[in-house]
């Protein structure tokens, strides 16, 4: 597995975690493909807020490392990162989402894919030889290939996802036109999705089964397809979202017991492989995840309706961030690396290095600040035309008001 710059603290697992250039990417909203309907050609929010927070929630895993691991803190913030693991199989839903095939399907021709490869697979180049020097000077990362060579496989670190996502737009090409078929359609992915998950860390296969499940099957396609069938399967029935019953204090109670569900896994105790396999980006590929993602999806969908109709500066605000998802998901850990070794350092209660409650606050601004300053770094690089598509976008010239 790679090694990771976020924090000086993180284990051999703990890659930094994607996002998607569909769901994160360009940050570029649209309605989805599938309503129609005049209000679904505006710019929903809806998508924007579920990109952010799952963006946030990257930022947490990545930043858990960072508050001094001592007096039930380790605990503490291994928990957080645990239940933020759903940020990456949201971007994976919200990416199957606004790709979703409407009356007329949206054809995967050159220009498709010349798109889509622009936001995931061209991007990835060039940060991955930065967070190869980065990891070589700050992490001891051994240059040599015969060391580094697992870092490479592994996706880059947290980039893997760039290189995740190209394979789940294949599922759009066999994607059924009819209800009928993609209901079963979707039911084949999610029992494939959890079917290998669970042959991961039960079964015993023959070499190399075991090694490329276990350090590798967080990059491959058949241990997420379920969540881009989901938001495939979505995109033509959002109506449902809004059904009455899906009250706020209903998907609040399923979020609970599933995040419930996920820190008490029963699998755990039937599981030949489970410790370091089910942490860091292994943690993504646990089949419980999946009920605590869904849970949370529609909890947020729903909330954005309620923030959207009272609260119009949070919305601009995430609005803006969600525009350069992409942008702050690749730049962010390099900002940890930065930030948190100054907060490390500070004097105080701005210091990282305080027992629980104290290192809240500073872990708090060590985010705050890592989402912040990654958004400028963006909005800088899209501004520069030899430099946009480095962060998946078009030339965006700052406008000063």
């Amino acid at each position: 597995m790679s090694s990771s710059i976020s924090s000086p603290r993180s284990n051999s697992q703990a890659n930094p975690q994607p996002t998607t250039p569909t769901a994160l990417g360009a940050g570029r909203s649209q309605g989805t493909t599938t309503e129609q309907s005049s209000d679904s050609r505006a710019r929903r929010f809806e998508p924007d807020l579920i990109r952010v927070v799952a963006l946030v929630l990257v930022v947490v895993i990545h930043a858990s490392p960072w508050p001094r691991q001592s007096d039930g803190a380790a605990s503490f913030y291994s928990l957080l990162a645990l239940l933020a693991r759903p940020s990456v199989p949201l971007l994976v839903i919200l990416s199957g989402l606004l790709l979703a095939p409407g009356e007329s399907r949206p054809p995967a021709d050159a220009s498709f894919w010349r798109r889509r490869l622009g936001r995931t697979l061209l991007p990835w180049l060039p940060w991955a030889l930065v967070y190869f020097l980065v990891d070589v000077v700050f992490t001891n990362m051994a240059p040599g290939l015969g060391s580094s060579w697992g870092w490479w496989v592994g996706g880059a670190g947290h980039l893997y996802f760039l290189l995740l996502i190209p394979q789940l737009y294949l599922l759009l090409a066999i994607w059924p036109n009819s209800r009928r078929g993609q209901k079963w359609a979707l039911l084949a992915a999610v029992l494939i999705q959890v079917g290998v998950q669970l042959v991961r860390v039960v079964a015993t296969l023959p070499a190399p089964g075991n090694s490329l499940t276990l350090s590798f099957g967080y990059e491959l396609a058949p241990f997420w397809v379920g969540y881009f069938a989901i938001g495939l399967w979505l995109g033509p029935r959002l109506g449902g979202l809004r059904t009455g019953w899906l009250t706020l204090p209903v998907c609040l109670i399923a979020v609970a017991a599933s995040a419930l569900l996920v820190l008490r896994d029963p699998l755990s105790q039937v599981a030949t492989h489970w410790g370091p396999w089910v942490e860091g980006t292994g943690a993504f590929l646990r089949p419980s995840l999946l009920l605590l993602t869904l849970a949370a999806f529609v909890f947020l969908w729903r909330l954005a309706k309620w923030v959207a109709l009272g609260f119009q500066a949070i919305q601009r605000a995430i609005g803006g961030l969600s525009r350069h998802a992409l942008g702050i998901y690749i730049v962010h850990p390099v900002l940890l690396l930065g930030i948190g070794t100054a907060l490390q350092g500070s004097p105080g209660p701005l210091s990282l290095e305080q027992p629980l409650p104290g290192s809240l606050l500073p872990f708090a601004l060590l985010i705050g600040l890592a989402v912040l300053g990654a958004w400028v770094v963006t909005r800088a690089l899209a501004a520069i035309p030899a430099l946009a598509w480095t962060v998946g976008e078009s030339v965006q010239p700052l406008r000063w008001r």
